[in-house]
């Protein structure tokens, strides 16, 4: 038995799904099975990435929703979740149809609501992925010596890091991957395919052994960011990157998009013939600023349809619906100091800093003169 197969035999001790060409799990198991990450995600979080992924929503068990002060309670399935978010205006799309995934997601949700946690899971899942191909340079039509990379932008290192400290710990606590990685450094990681160890050898016998999955990090430095191809990029709090110069959003997006587009799958009897949709994936997810910039732009253009936003996933969550465990005296807190920055930071709400911040109608009250509504003290 090759080295290559005495890793699959490996894994598949610790993944009861097959790997190497055949069926793989969905990201929804491969995150909460024992044999994967052995997370818990919530509710929303499951919604966004079904709808991601192209995944049927389940129909059966409803979860709740309330609003900040963790009142107003609304019971949901998930299909009926994604209906309601369509409904106010939240979301580009009011049904997932199996099988029909949205590989660019420009996702706004409120801070604290695990926004690392889904961009983790992401990345996570794809390297999954790309091992579970057994020849994935092979699948895309690629020179075998080419590396594959996932990379996370963010607007700077420490930034990025935060998301690839999370991936990180995925890959060193998850069975699967420990007989193809050949390295997991504070900065990046690299794996090696089955095809890598059948042909280079095995890194744990040879530390000079090629390994060409690559997860890695980076600042919002466009010139720094061309030339690799990404299979998996995600812009990190993309709302807030630098408005000017290789730093900036529209920069970054328009450096790393095309790298993306060489990831369809080739006609195994003619590598240059590509036979299926461009598998390479964009994640823009932040908390919003104001209603200007690329990442508004990229989010109005996927609310408004058409054959533009066809390949896109646009969602709009706050914290509280997202992340269940926040309880209401936090959010309380920060309301008071600043309720427009609130509804921006927490709710995901792309702010025209005009909003009405006024949301209940006693706090008018208690700001009301009543004598002078009567006409007492009047000139």
């Amino acid at each position: 038995m090759s080295l290559g197969n005495l890793a699959l035999s490996g894994a598949r001790a610790a993944n009861p799904k097959k790997v190497g060409n055949k069926p793989v799990a969905d990201i929804i198991e491969f995150c909460e099975a024992s044999w994967g990450l052995g997370m818990q995600l919530f509710p929303v979080q499951k919604v966004i990435l079904k709808a991601h992924y192209g995944i049927a929503l389940d129909d059966t068990v409803k979860f709740e929703v309330t609003d900040w002060r963790r009142q107003n309670s609304q019971w949901f399935t998930e299909k009926e979740y994604l209906e309601y978010l369509f409904r106010e205006g939240r979301s580009n799309i009011k049904e997932v149809v199996p099988g029909v995934e949205r590989r660019e997601m420009v996702l706004s949700i409120g801070r604290r609501s695990g926004k690392t946690t889904i961009s983790a899971c992401i990345a996570a899942y794809e390297t999954y992925k790309l091992i579970s191909k057994g020849d994935p340079q092979d699948y895309y039509g690629l020179p075998q010596s080419n590396m594959i990379q996932l990379i996370s932008v963010a607007t700077d290192k420490d930034q990025a890091g935060l998301l690839y400290q999370e991936v990180s710990g995925h890959f060193r606590n998850c069975a699967f991957f420990s007989p193809y990685t050949a390295n997991n450094t504070m900065s990046y990681a690299r794996f090696q395919t089955p095809k890598d160890i059948d042909k280079y050898g095995a890194y744990a016998d040879d530390p000079s052994a090629k390994a060409t999955i690559k997860v890695t990090f980076r600042s919002c430095v466009a010139k720094g960011l061309r030339g690799a191809g990404n299979i998996l990029v995600i812009l990190d709090e993309v709302a807030h990157f630098t408005d000017k110069g290789q730093s900036s959003a529209d920069s970054v997006y328009n450096a790393v998009t095309p790298s993306t587009s060489a990831y369809s799958p080739k006609d195994p009897k003619d590598r240059r013939k590509p036979i299926g949709q461009v598998e390479g994936r964009i994640i823009l997810i932040s908390s919003p600023l104001g209603r200007q910039g690329l990442f508004y732009k990229l989010f109005q253009i996927g609310m408004a349809g058409g054959a533009a936003a066809s390949n896109m996933l646009c969602v709009q969550a706050p914290t509280w619906e997202v992340n269940p465990t926040i309880p209401a005296h936090e959010f309380e807190k920060h309301y008071l100091k600043d309720p427009v920055v609130f509804f921006t930071e927490y709710g995901g709400e792309f702010s025209d800093r005009t909003r009405g911040w006024i949301e209940r109608g006693e706090d008018l009250e208690a700001c009301r003169e009543h004598s002078l509504a009567h006409g007492r003290n009047a000139p």
